[in-house]
């Protein structure tokens, strides 16, 4: 009889992070100690199993189900990271809260490593489910975002089911790496069914056009360090799972190429639009972030192509590590607004009205900025730096590297669509830059101080990958 090894060093992320969500609920006051403790644990061994060399594990013949590679480990340490600021963000809460955090981040790190459908699958779901009661805080709004979340949810879940089930059909495996063997002899009516189901319902994730309503609606009226992690590491593990399904799996796929491009375009065209007409900060970047899936979305959509094909590798990468710059970009932005954005009041420039500033969420419009600069000079500063960075001009290199990584796969294989995203880039300066002038001018009332080493952190993040672009593009690098 023979026994299935495993490689517990691989394993180790998910085992620690896994151990912190169990510690939450039992360790009574010291549960958001116990969480970001484990959590950064979890990062650190991830970093630690990364820079060693490559692991597997769950093999079934020459493929494996779980990889511990350089790409696989820096997600994870992404993941866990992202958990560890939103842990910081967070007030005082039950233990259920960090239990739920902390599986979550456990389900990305899963995600991560993931090879085969199932796991992918069963991935994602554990990122996903802890957010349905994390996004419903108390009150009618909370409610109603909880309840539009979760029927989305469910219903991108079934679609995702649905095509992973008839590839499984048409191939006979459900790893990635034997999808493309699988699928040469397949009835090609059945591949792209499930090419289509399969990438649309992992796409919802990302909050990819036209899988994208959800968005706005519920990271207005999310609490705001709920709403940080569901831009940034939520939208990681939609990244992440598009990515890993195209390149090694579906990367012969024509039909797959097809889906991706228009979920590319019609995510950049409908993100932009939407944003163009916001006056409320949280709905901008949520807006605005349906733009950015479109951008990361596109290089992906080369691979099934005759020219793209060649590059697939480095057109993984730049997807891999626009996702990466954005989550960055977009947790640091994030986190500067909940420090200066009181969980019963806001931040008010001169003469405005304190019984507005509640509206329809907890993040505020942008006039109510007004002046920051000069109220709350660190999180004003990380939010200006994230969206500068977020409109992909300098000094905050990293939204221009990651645009440059895009353009630079799109330019040599789909021309089209490099004049798509450089003018969606375009567009975008024209909602980035006021939110961009608003921190600078006019005068704000008193701003709160709180959370400023988890904001100052999330700053440093951000600026490190914008002096050092290469440490992501070098840990995002792809190969089969």
């Amino acid at each position: 009889m023979r026994v299935q090894a495993i490689d517990h060093a691989a394993m180790l992320p998910l085992y620690l992070a896994s151990a912190a969500a169990v510690l939450a609920l039992f360790a009574g006051r010291l549960a958001k100690a116990a969480a970001m403790a484990g959590l950064a644990a979890a990062a650190v061994a991830a970093v630690a199993v990364g820079l060693g060399p490559d692991r597997a594990t769950f093999a079934v013949g020459d493929w494996h189900s779980y990889v511990a590679d350089d790409a696989a480990m820096g997600a994870a340490a992404l993941f866990a990271g992202l958990a560890v600021l939103v842990a910081a963000l967070s007030g005082r809460q039950t233990g259920e809260y960090w239990f739920l955090l902390t599986a979550s981040a456990a389900g990305g790190i899963a995600l991560a490593g993931a090879r085969d459908l199932i796991t992918l699958l069963v991935a994602v779901e554990t990122l996903t489910l802890p957010l349905y009661v994390l996004v419903a805080r108390p009150g009618r709004d909370g409610a109603e975002a909880g309840t539009t979340f979760l029927i989305a949810s469910v219903t991108s879940s079934a679609t995702a089911l649905m095509g992973a089930a008839l590839l499984y059909a048409a191939s006979g495996t459900v790893h990635l790496a034997g999808l493309g063997p699988g699928l040469g002899g397949a009835h090609p009516g059945l591949t792209a069914a499930g090419a289509a189901l399969l990438l649309s319902g992992l796409a919802f994730k990302l909050a990819a056009a036209p899988l994208h309503a959800w968005a706005p609606l519920v990271l207005e009226r999310a609490p705001l360090p709920v709403a940080t992690y569901l831009a940034s590491a939520s939208k990681l593990g939609g990244a992440v799972a598009v990515t890993w399904v195209v390149f090694f799996g579906l990367s012969d796929v024509a039909s797959a190429g097809l889906v991706i491009a228009v979920l590319s375009v019609a995510s950049i065209a409908v993100g932009n639009l939407g944003a163009l007409v916001q006056r409320r900060t949280v709905p901008l970047l949520a807006w605005s972030g349906v733009a950015h899936a479109g951008y990361a979305l596109a290089p992906l959509a080369v691979i099934m192509t005759a020219a793209g094909r060649e590059q697939a590798g480095p057109a993984a990468s730049a997807a891999f590590a626009y996702a990466v710059f954005f989550v960055l970009l977009e947790a640091g932005a994030f986190a500067a607004l909940t420090a200066v954005r009181p969980a019963a009041g806001s931040v008010l420039a001169e003469g405005t009205p304190a019984d507005r500033a509640g509206g329809h969420g907890p993040g505020g419009r942008i006039a109510e900025l007004a002046g920051l600069w000069k109220a709350a000079p660190l999180p004003a500063a990380v939010l200006l730096f994230s969206v500068v960075g977020l409109a992909g001009l300098p000094p905050a290199l990293a939204g221009t590297f990651a645009k440059v990584a895009v353009l630079e796969v799109l330019a040599s294989s789909a021309v089209w669509l490099a004049v798509v995203v450089a003018a969606g880039a375009v567009v975008g300066l024209a909602y980035y830059l006021p939110l961009a002038r608003a921190l600078l001018i006019g005068r704000a009332g008193p701003a709160p101080r709180r959370y400023a080493v988890a904001v100052a952190l999330a700053g440093l993040a951000v600026a490190a990958v914008s002096l050092a672009p290469q440490v992501v593009l070098d840990f995002t690098e792809l190969s089969r």
